[in-house]
């Protein structure tokens, strides 16, 4: 312990300049891969170095990366990975990981995250594969989706099997499943061995096929309510595909069918997903939890600090220490433990959105984080919260 002035969470590390400015907004967080996949989306999810470099690779997330990589090199026979988890819990986040280590290795950034990913991988070179997402938030019941070939070509397509098709082989891929040959839609489900046959054809032209799919159960819940009987066709498409995938070799399907809107998660919504869970049990293992809530403050504290402030802080340890004595008196335990926990409480600490304001306002950190008595009642109750934790500790 060092003595003498305490020293404020903001002077060891530091937020982001997004963060201080406001530029940083709840809409950030929210990834989108279908923005991803047609070019759209904000640099912080399109651009590889800067996705990486805020990306945590999480115990979940690395795991998963591993299996994937294993099957699109043909070292596996887990074809169907299904993600746990509703809102917020890295599930999109996921998908676009997967996608980025996928879609172009040999350009992969030179970031501390992507060497995790090849360090989980134990030396295996990251294959390439023909990439087709599927995310059902975009999916109109209506009208369908818009979607890019592997041509550069959009078209829109309103059944889920058409835009496989249409991103697997263009053209080509929607003559294989019509009856007449047609580069045309079809109504019904493929079987699964026109199925086997499409995703063949992507991976002779990819080298490898990854089938991400996203918030199916938005797409189910309101397709099922506008024609009820469209519940077996669905269940009859996952079958077919996840059989197909199993049965073909280096390709992977990745699925999260819950819904980011909790409204979906009614009655009925539980009832389609408890049945269209079982499909991909059947074909995978249990479900994968990309982030755990023992991660959450690791995956937060690089999107909201400065890394190379961050990088300091194990050099601060000291200081670290002596500041989070200002809010709360750690046990003997925690402070002479080496595991970080009194670096993760005080990283933890301006996450509460009050104190980020107090924070923005004034250029200075919450009174609290000086060792003075809090000004607010909010700033007052997380640092009550946070005095309970270090206790239980």
């Amino acid at each position: 312990m060092v003595s003498g002035t305490i020293k404020p969470w903001h002077q060891v590390v530091k937020l982001r300049e997004d963060v201080k400015t406001g530029e940083l907004t709840l809409a950030m967080f929210a990834a989108d891969l279908y923005d991803v996949k047609m070019g759209t989306a904000k640099p912080v999810y399109c651009d590889p170095k800067e996705f990486f470099t805020l990306t945590f690779p999480a115990s979940g997330i690395r795991a998963l990366a591993r299996d994937v990589a294993y099957r699109l090199a043909g070292k596996s026979d887990k074809a169907v990975r299904q993600l746990s988890l509703t809102y917020g819990g890295g599930k999109t986040h996921t998908l676009i990981t997967e996608y980025h280590l996928h879609n172009d290795p040999a350009k992969l950034p030179d970031v501390p995250a992507v060497a995790e990913f090849r360090a989980e991988m134990g030396g295996l070179a990251i294959p390439k594969a023909r990439i087709v997402v599927l995310p059902f938030d975009k999916l109109d019941v209506e009208k369908g989706m818009e979607m890019v070939s592997p041509a550069g070509k959009k078209r829109w397509l309103e059944q889920p099997w058409s835009l496989l098709a249409w991103q697997i082989a263009g053209d080509a891929g929607l003559k294989l499943l019509h009856a007449d040959g047609k580069a045309e839609e079809r109504e019904s489900a493929p079987a699964e061995n026109l199925m086997r046959s499409l995703l063949e054809l992507g991976v002779k032209e990819g080298g490898a096929l990854l089938v991400l799919l996203d918030e199916v159960l938005m797409y189910a819940h309101e397709k099922v309510r506008k024609e009820p009987g469209w519940l077996e066709t669905l269940k009859n498409f996952f079958q077919y595909l996840t059989q197909a995938a199993t049965k073909t070799d280096r390709c992977c399907v990745v699925a999260s069918l819950l819904a980011s809107d909790v409204e979906k998660n009614d009655p009925t919504g539980r009832k389609i997903e408890s049945e269209l869970s079982q499909i991909f049990q059947r074909e995978g293992e249990q479900e994968i939890q990309p982030v755990t809530k023992e991660e959450a403050a690791e995956v937060l504290k690089r999107r909201l600090f400065d890394l190379e402030s961050i990088k300091d802080v194990e050099k601060s340890r000291p200081q670290v220490i002596t500041a989070l004595q200002g809010i709360g008196k750690l046990d003997e335990r925690a402070a002479r433990g080496g595991s970080g926990v009194e670096q993760k409480y005080l990283l933890s600490f301006p996450f509460h959105p009050e104190l980020t304001r107090c924070f923005t306002r004034s250029g200075r950190g919450c009174p609290a984080s000086s060792g003075r008595a809090a000004s607010c009642a909010r700033s007052r109750w997380r640092c009550g919260t946070l005095r309970n934790r270090t206790r239980r500790r």
